[in-house]
């Protein structure tokens, strides 16, 4: 029935599971360490000072990525369910966890704009 906005979706869901993954670029501490991704915060020796502050960061974004996606699972079941309200809340939810990280993201708020305009048709 809403097989295009589940589409969507499913690509967001996929998208914000690899947000750490794929990451972005981001510089930490005094000397501006650039760290782009959680693989490569991990990769850093112990000894270098901004090590647990980017592994800090990129593990907050893997989680907020994970937490957005589950949200986003639930939208798809709202659909099944042909209830718009519902996975327009939980979209929103979605959007709402993506903020601090939407510059870099831009995952949540196109899938929030198409399931409001199929909600207000």
């Amino acid at each position: 029935m809403h097989e295009d906005l589940i589409g969507q979706i499913m690509e967001a869901i996929d998208r914000s599971k690899e947000w750490a993954e794929k990451g972005w670029k981001v510089t930490f501490g005094r000397r501006e360490v650039e760290v782009s991704s959680l693989h490569q915060a991990q990769s850093l020796p112990q000894n270098v000072v901004c090590r647990e502050e980017a592994v800090n960061y990129w593990t907050n974004v893997e989680q907020t990525g994970r937490e957005a996606a589950k949200y986003g699972k639930k939208a798809i079941a709202a659909l099944k369910r042909n209830d718009l309200r519902a996975a327009e809340d939980a979209i929103y939810f979605s959007k709402y966890l993506e903020k601090a990280f939407a510059d870099y993201t831009r995952t949540w708020k196109p899938v929030h704009e198409a399931v409001k305009r199929e909600l207000f048709k």
